[in-house]
């Protein structure tokens, strides 16, 4: 495999945390082989006319989800710490407040065996923080934004691995370092998710980053293994197919427990 378009590493090639501006305006105008190349058995590859770009190191890859992941989450935590602030509570004890499950009404409808959990979140959310409210508010909304670079990083890292799993049993012959550092551009596109508190506009913009981001990792994982784009499709889907069925059988499986424990059975 090879990414960008020479066998010589140049002066800046894995240096820095990020990759270069114009690799990832290459890759988000759907031009991912001006970056990332396919498995070939010829040492050199032929550059077809396009900048000689440096390759990218997984450790760019990783600056790149993390910086991603900031921006998309730069918004939502402004706006997660002005209600908290207005709340004068932590970001979670805030929004335990405006919860549909604390309305009266709501609460007099649950069943009976859920009425003591949500007399209690109800208690919960009416404890007030030892710190000044504005700054439990801001503190706590800061660790929810800076835990999105992790929950992306894990992603990234755990649902790759599994795609490259599959990629493997199909006949991939790349190797782990450079799936990564190819796959990491195709989260730039949901840097569109920053406007998701915004009311129609954010689920619209929600979803073309989330289309936008599929078909650039398809193409990209169709790139760094060499497959055909059948069985790069199936290494895409198969992981995440397998991880929603264990986790419907795990969640069946607790609700038929709490079920029981309800009906005293």
């Amino acid at each position: 495999m090879r990414i960008a378009g020479s066998n010589r590493l140049n002066s800046q090639g894995n240096r820095g945390w990020l990759p270069p501006l114009q690799q990832i305006i290459h890759v988000l105008q759907f031009r991912p082989e001006a970056v990332i190349r396919a498995p070939a058995p010829q040492e050199e590859i032929a550059n077809d006319g396009l900048t000689n770009l440096p390759p990218t190191s997984m450790r760019q890859g990783l600056g790149l989800v993390v910086l991603t992941a900031l921006i998309a989450g730069l918004l939502p935590f402004i706006i997660n710490w002005t209600i908290a602030g207005r709340a004068g509570s932590a970001l979670p004890l805030a929004q335990l407040a405006r919860s549909p499950l604390l309305r009266a009404d709501q609460f007099t409808e649950a069943p009976l065996f859920l009425q003591p959990w949500v007399e209690a979140v109800r208690t919960i959310a009416g404890i007030q923080p030892w710190l000044p409210g504005w700054l439990a508010a801001g503190l706590s909304s800061l660790g929810v934004w800076l835990n999105q670079p992790l929950q992306w990083l894990n992603f990234w890292l755990v649902y790759g691995l599994g795609i490259l799993i599959v990629g493997k049993l199909f006949g991939a012959t790349t190797t782990l370092q450079n799936f990564y550092a190819a796959t990491s551009y195709a989260y730039v596109p949901l840097i569109l998710t920053i406007l998701r508190p915004i009311p129609y506009l954010g689920a619209l913009a929600v979803i073309i980053g989330l289309v936008w981001t599929f078909i650039l990792y398809v193409r990209i994982v169709q790139l760094v293994t060499g497959l055909e784009f059948g069985r790069t499709v199936l290494s895409v889907l198969l992981p995440g197919a397998l991880a929603a069925l264990v986790t419907l059988v795990t969640a069946g499986a607790l609700v038929a427990s709490f079920l029981r424990l309800g009906l005293g059975a």
